[in-house]
């Protein structure tokens, strides 16, 4: 009788596990462009949205990442040959957010622009780009019922960027700035000062081996932030020793904006 009792209770947690794995399985799919938004040119915003592996509760919060600058003509570039943008591939944000209660929101521009004479594709023009992509996190965050503080924009380089200037168009539609390697300045580089009353917290990031001029932007926007009275932090000089997303360190980043946003 007790095999037997064991036996059965064996059978119910394999059960129940492989039924969990199977739901698990379903929700954690990425689900490209499951509803049409368009921008007011009329361009279709394409996308993809990743799901927490347990699926959308009333705790679950809405990463938006945008990448860096992307060329096919980069190659040609001695110096820009191994930058990749940092897509959301190499980041490793998909298996983070997927296991720690998170929507992955990950937009795509769709607009071109020159960039060191080459074809690209990165979030400019600001005001183009703008439109679609707020409509879409609107969308999103409706569908779900994220609230506002629990939405978190999240950028490298001209990503950062262009977080910093949705997140200033409308500050009080967010929670926070995840800003690597770069900062808020306008399309030229120049750095621009923080909307006023913005309720978002700004964490930025860095790596050892970035380039010594955005990581002088990063300092100065942080000083512009913490001085217009926003709560905000720096994680300075993380691994790799380049100019790309410090993959590593999602679990740092994320553990920074909860302390920010509990900060007094």
């Amino acid at each position: 009788m007790l095999i037997l009792k064991k036996s059965i209770l064996f059978i119910l947690i394999a059960l129940l596990l492989l039924s969990c794995s199977s739901d698990d399985k379903i929700v954690c799919e990425s689900v490209a462009d499951s509803f049409l938004i368009k921008d007011k040119a009329g361009k279709i915003r394409h996308f993809s949205l990743y799901y927490p592996c347990r699926g959308v509760n009333s705790k679950t919060k809405l990463l938006v990442y945008f990448h860096g600058v992307l060329s096919d003509e980069f190659k040609d570039i001695p110096s820009l040959k191994d930058y990749t943008g940092s897509p959301v591939g190499e980041t490793e944000l998909i298996n983070y957010c997927r296991g720690n209660n998170f929507l992955l929101l990950v937009p795509k521009p769709s607009y071109s622009f020159k960039f060191l004479n080459c074809n690209a594709h990165g979030w400019s023009p600001f005001d183009k780009e703008t439109d679609g992509v707020e409509k879409l996190i609107d969308k999103v965050a409706l569908q779900y019922k994220v609230n506002s503080k629990d939405i978190y924009l999240a950028g490298i380089s001209a990503g950062a960027v262009f977080a910093h200037h949705l997140a200033n168009k409308r500050p009080q539609s967010y929670g926070a700035v995840l800003s690597h390697s770069q900062a808020y300045t306008d399309e030229n580089s120049q750095l621009l000062t923080p909307a006023k009353d913005g309720k978002f917290v700004v964490l930025f990031a860095y790596t050892k081996g970035d380039y010594a001029n955005l990581k002088e932007l990063c300092e100065k926007s942080f000083k512009l932030y913490e001085d217009s009275g926003y709560k905000t932090g720096i994680i300075r000089d993380l691994p790799p020793l380049n100019h790309s997303w410090s993959f590593s360190s999602n679990r740092l980043f994320l553990r920074a904006i909860d302390n920010l946003q509990e900060k007094k």
